[in-house]
């Protein structure tokens, strides 16, 4: 993850990856409807991973009154948080690792809601697992984790079709914007990209079977396109 620190490469994420990323206002769409559905009301929420806070930023768009917790490894990426929170009250924004299971030293209440952002992928595949279990453990009973995230594709041919699709949706983004670049050049520098290294990408059916092996229910992957996927699970009502 250490290459998040990288102001550089922070910059070009949030001004070009970031809002390129295809069919991202459906994504945040699917996140509100498994809200929603799931949660008759949000006090607290925790987004790990927080990025600028888009995420966040969707869930208090909705829910004004939510108190929530955004974490980040990146001091850059916190920054970014606390500008796009400012119109919001009762909002942590702390950076902290998610390596170890520190991280929950930041919890004040049990959330309703934990959310994850294109985050958890780069942690190392046990810690993966270990910070599922943490979730389960935190979250109030009845609550959801919902994971917005990177996934593997199958073989190289899903990969093909993924690098090809970003880079599309990139090259028209740029346009709108007066950037514009060759695909041929965008994909020299998407393929090349630095942030890729830190990528620990693995299927979505592995991860769903993950959740339900530590004891989440109604899990499901709600959303896929290529190696973009929105999976959820929910910790089970006290009885």
């Amino acid at each position: 993850m250490h290459v998040w620190k990288n102001q550089a490469i922070v910059d070009n994420f949030l001004t070009n990856t970031r809002k390129a990323i295809p069919l991202g206002g459906e994504q945040l769409d699917i996140l509100l409807r498994l809200i929603s559905k799931s949660q008759p009301i949000v006090n607290n929420f925790i987004d790990l991973g927080c990025g600028d806070g888009i995420l966040a930023h969707t869930i208090l768009t909705h829910y004004p009154d939510a108190h929530g917790l955004l974490l980040d490894y990146s001091s850059s990426m916190i920054g970014a948080a606390k500008s796009r929170m400012t119109a919001f009250q009762n909002q942590r924004i702390i950076q902290c690792d998610l390596s170890n299971g520190n991280w929950k030293d930041n919890i004040k209440d049990k959330p309703e809601l934990v959310v994850s952002g294109y985050a958890i992928h780069h942690l190392k595949n046990g810690r993966k697992y270990e910070l599922f279990e943490e979730i389960f453990e935190i979250l109030r009973p009845g609550g959801i984790f919902v994971n917005v995230e990177h996934v593997a594709s199958a073989t190289t041919f899903g990969t093909s079709l993924f690098d090809e699709l970003m880079v599309d949706t990139l090259y028209v983004k740029l346009k709108e914007e007066c950037r514009e670049k060759s695909k041929s050049d965008l994909m020299k520098e998407h393929l090349n990209r630095p942030d890729q290294y830190d990528n620990i990408l693995i299927p979505v059916t592995l991860q769903c079977d993950w959740l339900k092996e530590i004891g989440f229910i109604d899990v499901d992957c709600f959303f896929k396109c290529f190696e973009l996927a929105i999976y959820a699970g929910i910790k089970r009502n006290e009885q």
